[in-house]
């Protein structure tokens, strides 16, 4: 049942999310295409500034693009479960749980995708950059290599916490929204008010963790030692900041996750 229920969800919600990711691919292939011309159009002012102008058009629309997938995702979880239309959704024969555990897969799914897309533009993008002022290759090669190893992007360690946390953060912030909504529509009068405060007292919270997990993984020693090797500590902390909060991510989604069933369960509120 819970195959049927988020074929139907996916069925229901694949167009405009879709439309989306072709959109963020098409403007990374845009402006990568304007980024070459660039060297050839620098006598021209007014055309130089419009490729610019390019660029910042893609770097806000990418944004707004997977700005646009949350709401749709978000709007599809609540009109489903917390406006009218939830009274027939309450009434399917299938258990509570596999109504929320349809929707955390197929907004996971759409989030990732839009997550793939946002990376793959980028870097159609900047194969634009490279070609526009022919990079040597050897330069290009050397840059990633002392970038990698200032990060440690070249330990087994950093590899396995940066695929987890690109894997684990679609549905992170698809709990986390969910979440919200549905702390949220525990107010009667003011759902969406209720479900704003929530998003911002969660933002701030997740600020306040940022700032923890930077001094607990030690970049403020470093920072405040003169004597410090700051290249050869800067890996090893930097990967300690991303476990943590890896850890913190995983345990907060594990919590929103929870909160969302209870509530499905027990406190939904359709007036």
């Amino acid at each position: 049942m819970l195959g049927k229920l988020v074929k139907h969800d996916f069925i229901a919600t694949w167009k405009l999310p879709a439309a989306l990711d072709v959109l963020v691919i098409a403007l990374g292939i845009m402006t990568g295409l304007m980024i070459q011309l660039i060297p050839h159009v620098e006598d021209s002012m007014g055309i130089g500034i419009f490729m610019l102008s390019f660029i910042g058009v893609f770097y806000i629309g990418i944004i707004a693009a997977n700005v646009v997938t949350i709401i749709l995702i978000v709007m599809r979880y609540y009109r489903n479960l917390y406006t009218p239309e939830g009274y027939l959704t309450f009434t399917l024969p299938v258990k509570t749980d596999m109504i929320v555990h349809s929707k955390v897969i197929t907004g996971t799914v759409w989030m990732f995708l839009s997550y793939i897309c946002t990376v793959i533009s980028i870097l159609i993008a900047g194969s634009g950059f490279i070609r526009a002022f022919d990079v040597p290759g050897n330069e290009l090669r050397e840059f990633l290599r002392e970038v990698f190893t200032l990060f440690g992007a070249n330990s087994p360690g950093f590899i396995v916490v940066i695929v987890l946390t690109f894997l684990i953060t679609p549905a992170a912030s698809t709990l986390c929204m969910y979440f919200c909504v549905s702390i949220g529509q525990l107010w009667h009068s003011h759902k969406i008010l209720g479900t704003v405060l929530c998003i911002i007292g969660i933002y701030i919270i997740n600020q306040i963790f940022s700032q923890v997990s930077f001094f607990a993984s030690g970049f403020w020693g470093i920072m405040t030692n003169p004597g410090a090797d700051i290249d050869a500590s800067f890996g090893g902390i930097y990967l300690r900041m991303l476990i943590i909060l890896l850890i913190f991510t995983m345990i907060e989604s594990a919590i929103y996750y929870a909160v969302c069933l209870i509530i499905n369960r027990n406190k939904v509120n359709l007036d």
